[in-house]
């Protein structure tokens, strides 16, 4: 054989798929070139046709099948011929490969008999090696705006190396998909790690913030602060306990979290809402001095009817003290106490002019109301509303008389069982433990009174700090999780939006959602709000996140459960093993047609080994990717092993700990015997009811 690369002629074409018939000689699946020893007949085996003028086009094999044929010989003689057996190898056509680059066009099909030829070292090199530039920033002539990140080798073929774009793979979304223990977690770690590797420099802000749903990222990019103690109902930002404030909530997000009625409740919320968030000074007084004025006068028209003449002139100083130096005119209201101050304090009549004051104190509630909206300017006006991320203290919150401001007095008395429901919910939220990350913000560790400092937490602005964040919010209730996945979600969205249009895609981010099907779910009837709201801020930011620099990375073992709208927008893919049909036909109806012979290996994939395809790659290929250095806690566990060689008893003290940290701390004999607090005396520090409320029985 002349040239040992060819291995058959193609004796069919059906559009860019081909049939290859192998020769008698090419029997091995591998074949020594003088390049070494390559794949030549095998599933996903690379082949060359050229075409002339320098180009080559190449295919992969994605079928192989032999058949039998009769040729009889050709004269008048009756001859005995034996079966033939005829091998043919079906070809995908990828592209085409012309003066040393790969284009994924194909514009002239090979012809019949042409030669199939192994793909050669220096032809996968250019399809996995050199992987498309993308992104080139505007008015850049250098070549160095995009880098080549190695993410493993493909299957079989481990002396060649694959490639993907940096920018296309981290400018949009991406899916990494793949059964538990199919090696998800070492590909996001591995993923993350090279992309961080490659900038070759360390000084520098963080760009991913990883949603770590199951803490088990900290040794991937955290090693020096090791293993800490969690606590139920926290969150940790790389290792330290973080919080989101309940005033980043908007005004649709308030709602659902106290679950406001749409037609009599919401709009009272989003008004009381709007009133908390404006608690800051402004020209002419303090607002929080008159909404302390409107208080007072809300007081005073709850206990009018029944006032006392030798107790209203303290209504009234109470009023007016909170409107010194504001220049709002109260000489006609406090006119109307001053009979009242004139009879001595053992007076204990009701006062006569109960109309006059109820009228007055209305028009005076009405006059504070319009100075607090004209005292501000229209900057201030345009950004204090319920959507803004503003300071509410927690006395503010528990304020029971904060939500009857938002209504009119005539109003009140209407919507007055709506309200005490509304009330009630709020009161119940504020003490709820598992909100607890919510409602710390004033705590001394955390102290965050504003948007700065909450984002200065992550290392943002400042070049400090670890260039992954790690949000571990794998100590939240179901209920809570979306609800703080879909704040920091939007939040990182909406500081985005607010960079002039020229710097958006400056300082870019990325989010990793791990395990997002837990909150990343399709729309369906009876849709919880939680879902509901995190759904739609990730859906958001898949759909318009790229144009303000800031994409998604999708982590699921399930994709058929990961919202649609999401999914359509990922630019890549990483398909680990799947074995669920419904996952696999979903993921089959959004892949290109040439990578769906290939999604057929998806459920015989080994640990680690994935398909990947999209705009960062040239082809689809099998990978398997490189391991992380360190991984993350995502090992599989090893019963032979543990049960047969550990010695040591299950760490119940540590496990627990968290929910029992006072009954932790007795010694080890005590907290081993009896079955219930019963046998022990309750820590004087706490409560019955606090210790009923974290443990799980």
């Amino acid at each position: 054989m002349d040239n040992p690369r060819i291995i058959g002629h193609i004796v069919a074409i059906h559009g860019f798929r081909l049939k290859v018939e192998l020769l008698p000689e090419t029997r091995s699946a591998l074949r020594a070139t003088l390049d070494g020893v390559q794949v030549a007949v095998a599933i996903n085996a690379y082949l060359s046709f050229s075409i002339g003028a320098g180009q080559i086009v190449v295919g992969i094999i994605t079928d192989l099948e032999a058949r039998e044929s009769y040729d009889p010989s050709t004269g008048d003689e009756l001859n005995l011929e034996l079966m033939k057996p005829r091998r043919v190898a079906i070809v995908q056509l990828l592209g085409t490969v012309y003066e040393g680059v790969f284009n994924p066009g194909i514009t002239i099909l090979p012809t019949l008999d042409a030669a199939a030829e192994i793909g050669s070292p220096e032809i996968l090199r250019i399809i996995f090696e050199s992987p498309p530039r993308r992104n080139k920033p505007e008015n850049y002539d250098g070549s160095d705006f995009d880098y080549e990140l190695q993410i493993g080798f493909p299957t079989g073929q481990s002396t060649a190396k694959v490639h993907a774009s940096y920018n296309d793979l981290f400018s949009r979304p991406l899916a990494i998909v793949g059964n538990t223990g199919s090696g998800k977690s070492f590909t996001v770690a591995s993923v993350v790690q090279k992309a961080m590797k490659a900038l070759k420099r360390k000084d520098r802000e963080p760009h991913i913030f990883v949603l770590d749903i199951n803490g088990e990222y900290g040794r991937a990019f955290l090693p020096k602060y090791g293993t800490y103690q969690r606590i139920s109902d926290r969150i940790y930002l790389n290792g330290k306990e973080f919080g989101i404030p309940v005033w980043f909530l908007n005004a649709e997000e308030i709602c659902s979290w106290l679950s406001a009625a749409e037609q009599t409740q919401e709009p009272v919320l989003k008004d009381w809402w709007a009133i908390a968030k404006g608690g800051v000074a402004s020209s002419a007084a303090s607002v929080s001095s008159f909404q302390n004025a409107i208080s007072s006068i809300d007081q005073l028209l709850a206990d009018l009817p029944g006032l006392k003449r030798k107790s209203a002139g303290s209504y009234c100083d109470a009023v007016v003290g909170h409107l010194e130096r504001s220049h709002i005119d109260v000489s006609a209201f406090k006119k109307l106490f001053e009979e009242h101050r004139l009879q001595n304090q053992y007076n204990t009549e009701v006062v006569a002019n109960q109309s006059e004051i109820f009228n007055a104190a209305e028009s005076l509630r009405s006059v504070i109301k319009a100075r607090i909206s004209t005292t501000r300017t229209d900057d201030e006006q345009r950004i204090r509303t319920a959507d803004s991320p503003l300071f509410i203290s927690r006395a503010a919150l528990s304020d029971p008389s904060l939500i009857n401001r938002a209504v009119s007095k005539e109003d009140t008395f209407r919507v007055e069982a709506h309200l005490t429901t509304l009330k009630l919910r709020l009161k119940t939220r504020l003490d709820d433990r598992r909100w607890h990350t919510f409602l710390n913000y004033e705590d001394p560790e955390i102290n965050v009174s504003d948007v700065e400092r909450w984002l200065g937490r992550f290392g943002l602005g400042s070049k400090s700090g670890p260039n992954v964040s790690i949000v571990d919010l794998s100590m939240l209730s179901n209920e809570v999780l979306p609800y703080a996945c879909s704040v920091v979600g939007r939040m990182l969205l909406d500081v985005r939006e607010r960079l002039p249009a020229s710097e958006r895609y400056k300082h870019p981010w990325v989010l990793v959602l791990e395990e997002a099907h837990n909150y990343a779910r399709p729309a369906w009837a009876n849709e919880e709000r939680g879902q509901r709201l995190a759904r739609m801020t990730f859906e958001r930011v898949a759909k318009e996140g790229r144009k303000f620099g800031l994409s998604l990375v999708i982590a699921s073992q399930r994709p058929s459960e990961i919202s649609p709208t999401i999914i359509s927008q990922c630019a890549n893919f990483i398909s680990h093993r799947l074995q669920n049909p419904d996952d696999i036909d979903h993921f089959r109806r959004i892949i290109p047609i040439q990578a769906r012979r290939l999604l057929d290996q998806v459920t015989i994939l080994a640990s680690g080994e994935a398909i990947v395809f999209g705009s960062a790659f040239h082809i689809p290929a099998r990978v398997q990717f490189d391991r992380p250095d360190p991984g993350p806690f995502s090992q599989t566990a090893a019963p032979y092993y543990e049960w047969s060689k550990d010695k040591d008893p299950f760490p119940l003290a540590k496990a627990v700990q968290g929910w029992t940290p006072a009954l932790s701390a007795l010694p080890s004999t005590e907290a081993g015997e009896g079955c219930g607090l019963g046998d022990h005396e309750v820590s004087a520090n706490r409560t019955v009811g606090d210790l009923d409320d974290e443990i799980p029985f």
